[in-house]
């Protein structure tokens, strides 16, 4: 084990080295409004016609059809592709990228949550590299081309998808896979709080804990740097000062501005520093079980933050102190504690735990999930973080495995 952490430190710092290096042009077009200006923005480069990407629940919503109306009064002349799924599958990705290339279009503008703008971004990679299967796409810098204009508009604050250069999708097989690659991040991103206004309240919670769990991971990381860490500050500011806001549906106009905003900095800290434990065993959860991956990372946070133990108590301690989690005399432990407690208080405030435990058992078909089971995940997540993510602490299976159970069987570990 210490020969593979050596291998994992070593292979992580030229990784990052080289994420660190590469050149992003993402632009933001922020504020109240801001989604209309897309027509204007696209013509000015010559961009006649477009591939819209969407959900189909975002398609039947009002705001979308405004913003439709929109492109036909700027004769911007589009194309609308609504195939995709709460988990983008590799088939939604193929299906976009033949409608794009038959259709003639030049630029394509993503409207939805992480998932659309993950398919976009997918596409547009297979776009750029016709002769190759999407998912021969998967893994680093594996886009060798230039890929077409995408302009991302999200409609969840939280996935951070909008500006971060991977795109997660399923295979035919419904493992996920990951297309990293800096050429794949949006040149546009849209942040326009009118797009979350009708967002549900499980959905608000979701995206936001996910924003927060990626500010949390890229900040406790190993070979963090300096512009990641400011961007992970602030979105974990703008996160408790305004989900509950946002939740109760209180905290009018700015307070969605804000979670945009968060989520854009949360995804951009991580784009440039990778993510840890918490997403590798969120993702093998999900893919598994069928559960919605905010709600998995929600709940999975704090078990990995404790399991890291006091490798993590400093950073937590700034965290705490910049979001003002933490109260005047606490010491560096307590204000690491504080913040993994505020953690498990939103998931109690917003229903989580409670969410994902009941779905986890419809799921599953019973109570209480088998050490097998268990390991196989396990396996799972440790092929998705090693090497790859620089985490603070290297775990191995056997401790992955017991995590793992702890997380899914509570009633039985205490």
């Amino acid at each position: 084990m210490v020969f593979k952490s050596f291998f994992y430190r070593i292979y992580q710092s030229a990784l990052l080295n080289i994420m660190h290096m590469a050149r992003y042009n993402n632009k933001v077009i922020s504020g109240k409004g801001t989604v209309y200006y897309i027509p204007d923005i696209l013509k000015k480069q010559g961009i006649r016609k477009i591939l819209v990407i969407t959900g189909p629940h975002i398609l039947k919503s009002d705001i979308f059809k405004t913003v439709i109306e929109t492109f036909k009064n700027k004769n911007l002349d589009f194309v609308l592709f609504y195939g995709t799924s709460p988990e983008t599958g590799i088939g939604s990705v193929e299906r976009a990228k033949k409608l794009y290339i038959k259709k003639g279009c030049s630029a394509i503008v993503a409207i939805g949550g992480g998932s659309v703008i993950d398919c976009a971004k997918a596409a547009a990679g297979g776009i750029a590299n016709p002769g190759k299967n999407i998912s021969r796409l998967s893994g680093y810098q594996k886009v060798r081309k230039k890929i077409p204009v995408i302009v991302a508009v999200p409609t969840t604050a939280g996935t951070g998808a909008e500006t971060t250069a991977c795109a997660v999708i399923k295979d035919i097989n419904g493992h996920k896979k990951i297309i990293a690659d800096t050429k794949i991040s949006p040149k546009y991103a849209v942040l326009d709080p009118l797009m979350t206004q009708n967002l549900p309240q499980d959905l608000t919670a979701y995206t936001g804990m996910d924003a927060l769990t990626h500010a949390t991971e890229s900040y406790i990381n190993m070979y963090s740097f300096k512009n990641a860490r400011k961007d992970a500050e602030t979105a974990v500011k703008l996160i408790v000062e305004n989900i509950t806001s946002v939740y109760y549906n209180n905290g009018g106009i700015n307070a969605r501005q804000n979670m945009l905003e968060a989520s854009y900095l949360a995804g951009r800290a991580f784009t440039r520093t990778s993510l840890g434990y918490v997403h590798a065993i969120s993702h093998a959860i999900g893919s598994k079980y069928y559960l919605p991956h905010g709600m998995v990372v929600s709940v999975v946070l704090p078990y990995v933050l404790e399991w890291y133990g006091r490798c993590i108590y400093k950073n937590l301690a700034q965290l705490s102190d910049i979001s003002g989690i933490s109260k005047t005399g606490m010491s560096e432990v307590q204000k690491a504690k504080a913040y993994i407690s505020f953690i498990k208080m939103l998931d109690h405030r917003f229903g989580i735990n409670t969410s994902f435990y009941k779905a986890l058992e419809n799921s599953a078909k019973k109570t209480g999930i088998s050490k097998k089971e268990c390991k196989d995940i396990a396996r799972c997540a440790l092929a998705e973080a090693n090497p790859c993510y620089p985490v603070p602490k290297i775990m191995n299976l056997r401790e992955c495995e017991c995590l793992v159970y702890r997380i899914l069987n509570p009633q039985q570990t205490g």
